[in-house]
């Protein structure tokens, strides 16, 4: 069932590629669906205080993921060697040239900012490096405020297939880089294997809003304690408690050699039921969108917001490329599974998965309209736009012809 530990390889690609034989392109697209729900669920699935999983997705503990390595603790600024994996102490994130003072503040039973339990976030762009001290960035534009004015953090993990890899090739530094192009002309990263414990390489990228605890309801999220920048003004480390509202996920497998790309977002990010309710300090509040004001028809959507009056941002989002009907027939099921199960993650749902029909074919070069947009990273990927209205906020924007869209998430990743 898709309630399971065991993080997926691959597809079955012999069961794909019949289906495909036959014309049942959406039939296909249904393995890689529920490939994407199973992935999701066995890396958020829940570890104990000895970092083995817990028996029930329901269970306290922090997910599964966790245990991975932060981007920044593999990439540095120097090039200097990557952290070892799983250590117990962590390099901290480079945001200026001077260290950040750590918190003083104990209200919160929370590990030490250096402590590889401890979450660190700082970048306030999904795609690029921003922080509160840098000008502010999101992807093609601005950084991503909730409806309470907080801004949105984002950071990106590595499986430990994709670290090793990194490590034992020395792409940690652009020598290293440099060397391993001229003897092997490509990278390529380790694939999943179906029918096999070979996981491939995986990389995710989480999205988190800091939750108010005056307007939020922690237990409709994953939350994670998680240390921010606290402002430009005199900045330090403090602790605050976050909530997942993004989650994509990359996986080079076997048979998807160009990435199979799936993306998740909670369900009250754009849209809610306006008659439900959410708790808020123990009372029953009408349950609101975490991202969008549904009483502000003149809002302008999907653009950097400009402050109130007290000086206060909110940015108005709102998906443009709704989720299919059949995927949204299948989050239910999942999510049905899951709240029976009493887990958080029924509070989330798939936006879609992105795989290659023809993972032979390479990318289109240059302009060639249409292909350099349906087929920017080889493979002829379907669909051809996979958005994640809380990630690429700004490239939804709605008036893009074309052959201006920026592709899907698949047409930004390494090989």
């Amino acid at each position: 069932g898709p309630l399971s530990t065991e993080i997926p390889s691959d597809v079955d690609n012999a069961l794909k590629n019949a289906l495909l034989e036959q014309g049942r392109l959406q039939a296909a697209h249904r393995l890689f669906e529920k490939h994407a729900w199973q992935t999701f669920i066995a890396l958020n699935w829940p570890l104990n205080e000895q970092g083995d999983l817990q028996p029930e997705p329901g269970a306290a503990g922090a997910p599964r993921w966790t245990t991975w390595s932060e981007i920044y603790e593999v990439f540095k600024q120097d090039g200097s060697a990557p952290d070892p994996w799983g250590q117990a102490q962590r390099t901290l994130p480079p945001l200026t040239n001077i260290e950040l003072p750590r918190t003083e503040d104990q209200s919160l039973p929370y590990p030490d900012i250096a402590s590889g339990a401890a979450r660190v976030l700082h970048n306030l762009s999904s795609t690029a490096a921003f922080t509160i001290l840098d000008e502010v960035n999101q992807a093609f534009s601005n950084a991503l405020w909730d409806q309470n004015g907080n801004l949105v953090h984002y950071e990106v993990l590595i499986n430990q297939e994709q670290y090793d890899y990194i490590v034992d090739n020395q792409l940690y530094h652009v020598d290293g880089q440099i060397d391993y192009l001229q003897q092997h002309g490509r990278l390529s990263f380790p694939v999943g294997q179906f029918g096999t414990t070979q996981k491939g390489a995986i990389e995710i990228k989480l999205a988190w809003k800091q939750l108010d605890p005056d307007a939020d309801d922690p237990s409709r999220y994953l939350t994670q304690i998680a240390y921010i920048p606290s402002g430009p003004e005199q900045p330090r480390w403090v602790p605050v408690q976050m909530g997942l509202v993004g989650f994509h996920i990359a996986q080079k497998t076997a048979g998807s050699p160009q990435w199979i790309w799936s993306t998740f977002e909670h369900i009250d990010n754009v849209e809610v039921d306006m008659l439900a309710h959410a708790r808020v300090k123990g009372e029953p509040v009408p349950l609101r969108p975490a991202f969008n004001n549904p009483d502000c028809a003149w809002c302008a959507v999907n653009v950097p917001p400009q402050p109130d009056a007290d000086g206060t941002r909110r940015t108005q989002v709102m998906r443009l490329i709704s989720v299919p009907p059949a995927t949204r027939k299948l989050n239910q099921q999942v999510q049905q599974l899951l709240a029976q199960a009493d887990s958080r993650l029924a509070y989330y749902e798939l936006i879609g998965v992105q795989w290659p029909t023809q993972p032979d074919k390479p990318p289109e070069r240059g302009m060639a309209f249409p292909g350099a947009v349906v087929n920017k990273s080889g493979g002829e990927p379907f669909p051809v736009y996979l958005l994640n209205s809380v990630m690429e906020t700004y490239v939804q924007t709605g008036n893009q012809p074309a052959d201006r869209m920026p592709g899907a998430v698949s047409s930004r990743h390494r090989t």
